[in-house]
Parts: structure tokens; sequence; C-alpha cells
């Protein structure tokens, strides 16, 4: 690799305010929060610890119903050859960028009290299911994360090397044989890992608390901070709970670090499927089984959310349409300034001498996830109250927030792709003295294009879905297309609200898919 300094004033400028300011957004708005209320941390209540417990209960059953379950799907998928295989592999990246606000309103019109399954259950004279409280959450959560899991084993499967499937057909390797001596220590390796990075997920979601709680027993961390702050402004107990769960999440992150973190979920988004038909794989109904049941999983919600939403598509009131336009515009930006972000670290971290600086971004990619955005956009607010009206205030919240819990994504993606660069070209473009402008624009950003567009699509694909700190720092009629769904959801216009969740979903889909395909575009030419 070619270990030098890319002389560029403006990339140094950037990334050190960019370190700055992702510092801020993790540490600094607990202490600003904390300071500005004027007192000490507080020990949690009784009520507060039995939110804490039901966090960390939610957190640890989501994280093994979705480890546990891909486990046979991506075995399943590895093992089985099938028309339209590379659609559905393709298909379970769905969720990643689907809106939590209309995969809640999906998961309704499937698992709620008139929902599709309610409704069979009571033709064969079987109780219903509540989607409401844990049972609710879990479903939610194993909805965005199984897919995510599964895609993820699936890579561990494809990264078994065909050599191992010919030593075990030599040695005549029953199925036992086979999953004990070559799939086993693959699971061994890539289940801690998986369970931890979902495990974390799970701590920091709001949206689907919020939405599927169902009440004071089912309430999470995240939520309990969003009350703190929107109902009792308790900041000091805000600041509080932020601790405990930047504290529980760090213990976790470090854990993560210590068992290793493979650069997969990204690798996973362009996934080549690999078929292997050896002979340990015959007879597998079940394996079918498995693959209908995760693809009728994922697609029966997004159906009846299209079936149900098409009706009403165009009869929309005209502040839903504002608010998607305000949507457009602050996931443009934030897929704007996410990338500028993103790339100057890329190239600093790529082009360093040090690996400390690799490592520090691990670590802050990590502790981002790890951080609650309510009090990311408390922190913000507190400060600039006093100098920025409420008017440009809710917008900046927004573009700050959504820009930092989209950073980790984008640093997966960029990362590898500019330090490609530079092992490739990098001792090239020294020896020719092409640095600072020209070395980016002429050699690095050609060859980064394709991962830029990603970067792009994933940061505005996220923000425009957001529904977290904008349900608190909304003031006047200001709000973002989720926040006009959940209000809609909230008065009961529940026809509206799936036409405007229909609504948010194409944008979404729109945003992601344009530039990833713009990117794609770019760097073939």
């Amino acid at each position: 690799m070619a270990h030098h300094n890319v002389k560029i004033n403006a990339n140094n400028i950037i990334f050190t305010l960019s370190l700055l300011f992702l510092t801020f957004m993790t540490i600094g708005s607990i202490a600003v929060t904390l300071v500005w209320s004027g007192e000490r941390l507080v020990f949690l209540s009784s009520y507060e610890l039995t939110v804490l417990i039901f966090t960390l209960k939610q957190a640890i059953l989501s994280s093994t119903l979705s480890c546990c379950l891909a486990i046979p799907i991506s075995r399943a998928l590895f093992r089985r050859d099938f028309l339209l295989k590379e659609y559905l592999v393709s298909f379970l990246g769905i969720p990643f960028i689907l809106p939590t606000i209309a995969a809640i309103f999906g998961l309704i019109l499937v698992f709620g009290n008139n929902g599709l399954l309610n409704s069979l259950l009571v033709f064969l004279g079987l109780p219903k299911l509540t989607i409401y409280g844990l049972t609710g959450i879990l479903i939610a959560h194993v909805f965005f994360n199984l897919p995510l899991a599964v895609r993820i084993l699936l890579l561990a499967w494809n990264e078994i090397p065909n050599e191992q499937f010919k030593l075990a057909a030599s040695l005549d390797f029953t199925r036992a044989d086979f999953f004990r001596h070559i799939e086993l220590p693959m699971l061994k390796s890539a289940f801690p890992r998986l369970f931890l990075l979902i495990f974390l997920v799970c701590v920091t979601s709001f949206s689907i608390a919020l939405t599927l709680g169902g009440g004071p027993s089912s309430t999470t961390l995240e939520v309990a901070i969003y009350q703190a702050v929107r109902f009792q402004l308790d900041f000091s107990k805000a600041a509080s709970l932020a601790c405990f769960q930047f504290m529980m999440c760090g213990s976790v992150a470090f854990l993560l670090l210590m068992v290793g973190i493979k650069n997969s979920s990204f690798k996973a988004l362009d996934l080549k499927v690999k078929i292997n038909n050896s002979s340990f794989f015959k007879q597998g109904i079940f394996d079918y089984v498995w693959i209908f049941l995760i693809f009728c999983f994922l697609l029966v919600p997004l159906l009846l959310l299209f079936y149900h939403g098409l009706g009403g598509f165009f009869e929309l009131q005209t502040s839903v349409y504002l608010a998607a336009l305000n949507s457009l515009v602050l996931s443009l930006l934030s897929g704007f300034f996410g990338v500028l972000i993103a790339f100057s670290i890329s190239l600093w971290v790529a082009t360093s001498v040090s690996n400390a600086y690799s490592k520090y971004i691990e670590i802050l990619s990590i502790f981002i996830l790890a951080s609650s955005p309510i009090v990311m956009g408390t922190g913000i607010f507190l400060m600039l109250k006093p100098i920025i009206s409420y008017e440009y205030l809710t917008p900046l919240l927004v573009i700050c927030v959504n820009v930092t819990m989209g950073l980790p994504f984008m640093l997966r993606a960029l990362i590898p792709a500019v330090r490609a660069v530079e092992q490739d070209l990098g001792r090239l473009a020294d020896s020719l003295n092409i640095e600072g402008v020209d070395r980016i624009r002429n050699i690095i950003f050609p060859r980064v294009s394709s991962a830029m567009g990603l970067s792009f699509g994933i940061g505005s694909a996220l923000s425009m879905g957001d529904l977290g700190v904008i349900t608190f720092f909304s003031f006047g009629e200001f709000q973002t297309l989720p926040l006009a769904i959940y209000r809609l959801m909230l008065s009961y216009r529940i026809e509206h609200a799936f036409s405007a969740a229909l609504l948010l979903v194409m944008i979404c889909f729109f945003l992601f898919y344009f530039f990833d395909l713009l990117g794609k575009y770019y760097a073939s030419r």
C-alpha cells in the first residue's frame, strides 16, 4: 500500500471538523444535556430499571430469533438452486432501506387485530395474536434484521472453499459430519459478531418501540429518553438514561471489536450467489419450505401495503405532499453532507501511515450506533436555540442527526473502496507527483464513484424514512413525511396513512436505486 499524506488543505480541514462533529454528537451531546440540566447523573428508579430490563429482554430475544432463523434460511439458499434465486437474494436487501413506519403498517395489515393472520386464526377457531407489546416489537425487529442476518450468513457460507467440499466427499462425510467439521466452525466465527451487531441495533431502536410498544410495560430506554425530554423536560433524567444506554451499548461494541468485525454487511448488499449442488445437500424439501416462508414473511406485508395504499394515493392532502417535499430536501442534504464527511474520512484513513486512525474510526462508527438520536438532537438544540430561530433549527437538527446515524454505513462502503484505489495506484500516482485535487479528480473519484453512489443512496434513503428526532423537534407547521404518517395514524385516519406510507416507500426506493445506478453508470464510463 502506498503510505503517504494527500496534501489537500480542504480535506484536512473537513476531516478535522468531521471528527469534532462526530465526537460532539456521540459524547458531547450527553455532556451538554447534563450540564444544561444543572444536576448530576441520577440513579435509575424502579420504573426505569424495569425499562432497562425490558430493553435488554427484547434486544436479546430479537437478536436470538433473527440469528437462529437466519441459519436454516441462509443454509437453504446456499444449498438450493431455483428460478429467480438471485432476485430473491437481492430482495432480502429491501428491509434495510424500507422506512420503519411503512414497514410497521405492512406488519399491522398482516398481524394486526383485523389483519390477514388473525382473520385466518379466527376462521380456524384459534385465539388472536396481538401485535402490540413485546410480540409486535419482536416481529418488527425480526422483519428488519432477519434479512440482514441471512445475507451475512449466506456470504459466510459462500466463503467456504470448494476444496473443503471435495475433501469432505473424498472422506465419505455424512451430512452430520459435514455440518460438524465444515459448517459449524464457520458459524462459530460468524454468529457472535452477527448477534452482537443486531443486539446493538435492537437496543437503540426507537420508532418500532414507540409505535408498537403498547404501554409502559413495553417501553425501551430510547422511548424513555424521548418521554423524559418531550413530556417532562427532565434533561437530567434523559442524560442519565442516555449514559446507561451508551455504557451498555459501549460494552457490546467493545465485545464486537474483540471478536472482530468483518466488512460483510455491504458485501452482502451486492452478494453474488454461489451455487453448490454437493451430494451433502440432497433430499432437502425443508430447504424450500424455509425459502418460501422468508419470501412470504417479507413480501406479503409489502403487497398488502401497496394494495391498501393505492386506493387513496391520489387523494392525499396538500400537507402530505409538502411534508414529502420537506423530507426529500432534507434527505438529499443529509446524503450530500454524509458522503462529503465519509469521503473525507475515508481518504484520510486510506492514505494515513498509521493504522490508529482506522481503528479510531471503527470504534467511532460503533459508538454512533450506540448513541441516542434523541439526546444528539437535544444537545444541538440546547446549544443553538439562543442564536437560531426554531424555524431553521428543526431542519438543521434533522440533518445533523441523520448524517451522524447514516455515517457508519457510508464508511463501510467507502473506506474499502478508497483503500483499494490507494493500494493499486497510490505508488504510481506518487511517482508521477499527482497529488491534491488532481489526485482525487483523476484517480480516486472515478474509481470510487460506484461506492459513493451507494453511500449517497443509503444516506438519503435512511434519512427520508427516519421517524426519530423529528418527533420531538418539530416546531410550528414543519413536518416530514414520516411524521405526517405518524400523525395520521394517531388521528385514526388509517387509509390516508397507508397511502402516505406507500408514497414514502416509493420515494425511498427511488433515492436508493437512482444514486446507486448513477454511481455505477459513472464508474463504467
